[in-house]
């Protein structure tokens, strides 16, 4: 079949999660059918690098991403619409051309739109299957970043925002002939907010396990990695908590314990965290490899975000034990205490790092279960499999 894939994320090299997910399933598909690859760039996308994608896909065109910038004319107009601000904002007419010209030419049999960022690009026809890959559900995650939030009136402003993003995601999911979440959890908050969604699927995060290697590891004393970039909000509200909460607790037993946050920085308010001394900022690092090998613990402490989390099945196929917050471990199917440890407060998640710090049967027997756990359920040639097969299994909904 013809399946043409519409990317928000460019997708290489995989480097975060979105990208990742992404390469692995358009890898997956070009085992069995011909891909034609329709994506955004972000700031740091360099387009010749469209040639390591030869093997896997033909990229048809590539286009900007469109930021939201909540004051343009554009955005405040978004406030009377159905739609929400940031979709009405960053919405790419020369994208929906790119697409509509590429059906024209290649006539697909299937159309993939990777994020609701890519969604309102495809077309519904009863000709062309069309499929949406979930990444978050959205509005749960618009939903938790409203709790924290302490001004009455912002919240209830917030509040309005969430639920009217509920509306729209969900008006979008059922355009599409089937919806694939990356957790169980995303998917029944899917369908609480849609409930008449026909076909929702699961298919979770993976890890490439050949990747990584757990027996080259050489931890050192009291090194932990928080491997996300601080450009997500998300992981900067982790890393806040961390230096905030948690940090003063830790150096209490161990004072030269050092947390190292890889990934990117670029324009992103560090103040109050830079200048903790438990706290290095390594900036992007081509290969996570090797500082990963150098690890005695990665850390989750996210309170925020959805979906699942690529970091925690990186670090545990390279053998690192996890301590994390339940959610952080969202969408993995991970027992406490034996695949990883889950804290909550930051006395709890201060104790968990330094029980695995101080004992070494703890550290490895997390890191042998963890390691085995990956090898099951989470390698990517598996789950990219079961995409192709649910993708392959799908009629459009016209003739059903």
């Amino acid at each position: 079949m013809k399946v043409m894939f519409l990317s928000t994320w460019f997708p290489y090299p995989p480097d975060n999660g979105a990208r990742i997910r992404s390469y692995h399933i358009i890898k997956a598909l070009s085992a069995k059918h011909d891909v034609y690859l329709i994506s955004l760039l972000q700031d740091d996308s360099d387009p010749a690098q469209a040639e390591n994608l030869a093997d896997i896909c033909k990229v048809v065109s590539l286009h900007p991403s469109r930021w939201f910038k909540p004051g343009t004319l554009k955005s405040l107009l978004g406030y009377f619409s159905s739609r929400p601000r940031s979709a009405v904002d960053t919405f790419d007419p020369c994208v929906r051309s790119a697409v509509e010209s590429t059906i024209n030419d290649i006539k697909p049999d299937v159309i993939v739109a990777s994020t609701l960022g890519m969604a309102e690009y495809a077309p519904h026809s009863p000709d062309i299957l069309s499929i949406l890959d979930e990444h978050n559900c959205e509005h749960a995650v618009l939903r938790r970043n409203t709790e924290h939030i302490g001004s009455p009136l912002k919240r209830f402003r917030y509040t309005l925002g969430w639920k009217k993003f509920a509306r729209w995601e969900s008006a979008i999911c059922r355009k599409f002939d089937t919806v694939i979440t990356v957790s169980k959890t995303d998917r029944q908050l899917l369908l609480q907010a849609a409930p008449d969604l026909k076909n929702v699927q699961v298919v979770t995060n993976g890890v490439d396990i050949d990747h990584y290697n757990p027996n080259t590891r050489h931890p050192a004393p009291n090194a932990l990695i928080y491997n996300g970039a601080m450009t997500y909000g998300a992981n900067l509200d982790a890393i806040r908590y961390y230096a905030h909460e948690i940090y003063p607790l830790l150096r209490e037993s161990e004072p030269d314990v050092k947390l190292h946050v890889t990934g990117r920085t670029d324009n992103v308010d560090l103040s109050g965290i830079a200048d903790c001394p438990g706290v290095a900022f390594t900036g992007y690092i081509d290969d996570i490899r090797t500082i990963l090998a150098a690890s005695s613990v990665c850390i989750v402490p996210l309170r925020q975000g959805g979906g699942s989390r690529l970091k925690i099945l990186e670090a545990m196929a390279a053998g690192v034990p996890v301590v994390s917050t339940n959610v952080g471990a969202e969408g993995i199917e991970a027992a406490d205490r034996k695949h990883l440890l889950i804290a909550d407060s930051p006395r709890d998640f201060a104790d968990a790092i330094l029980s695995v710090l101080s004992n070494e049967s703890i550290a490895s027997e997390l890191s042998a279960n963890a390691r085995q756990l990956v090898e099951e359920k989470y390698s990517w040639s598996t789950l990219g499999r079961m995409f192709v097969d649910i993708m392959e299994s799908t009629r459009p909904t016209a003739d059903i």
